[in-house]
């Protein structure tokens, strides 16, 4: 249960540290744990997982749509950067059963830095006024560290 206040502590810190954005990538990852279904060995649906990594997708494509556009042609590979984070990061969060992760939540994390990482990536491809100077970076740093130190904890 400490893990789950832990990561709530650090999401909450970059809401508020990175300002309002949307939560595409948290909202896509909230609805597959809370609809799709998963097998004996806590294996989501990937079907309904893949229709929720689309709306997610799709709700960025609206959200920034400058982005958006400079990303298909090959003008904003900032988000490819972000796609690699919030990979990296799932790997290293996951215990291998989804439903497990969905339940814990520290996974959660790793959806919530990518939507911070893909604010980021819009103000720097065009789509919107930086009003945090750099204070996604900052919220960043602090949501691995934290991550960091809770993931060694649970290890002991």
């Amino acid at each position: 249960m400490a893990i789950t206040k832990t990561m709530m502590v650090f999401a909450i810190l970059l809401v508020l540290i990175s300002g309002s954005f949307a939560g595409c990538a948290s909202e896509a990852y909230a609805k597959t744990c809370a609809s799709c279904g998963f097998d004996k060995d806590g294996k989501v649906d990937q079907s309904c997982s893949k229709g929720y990594q689309t709306s997610g997708t799709a709700c960025v494509s609206t959200s920034y749509p400058i982005m958006a556009g400079k990303y298909a042609t090959g003008q904003c590979p900032q988000v490819d950067e972000c796609a690699a984070e919030l990979s990296s990061c799932n790997a290293q969060m996951s215990t291998g059963d989804d439903k497990a992760d969905c339940a814990e939540g520290s996974k959660a994390s790793c959806y919530a830095a990518a939507d911070v990482c893909t604010r980021s990536a819009a103000v720097k491809c065009g789509e919107i006024e930086n009003q945090t100077c750099g204070g996604s970076s900052a919220a960043f740093v602090l949501l691995f560290a934290g991550l960091g130190f809770v993931h060694l904890k649970n290890r002991k």
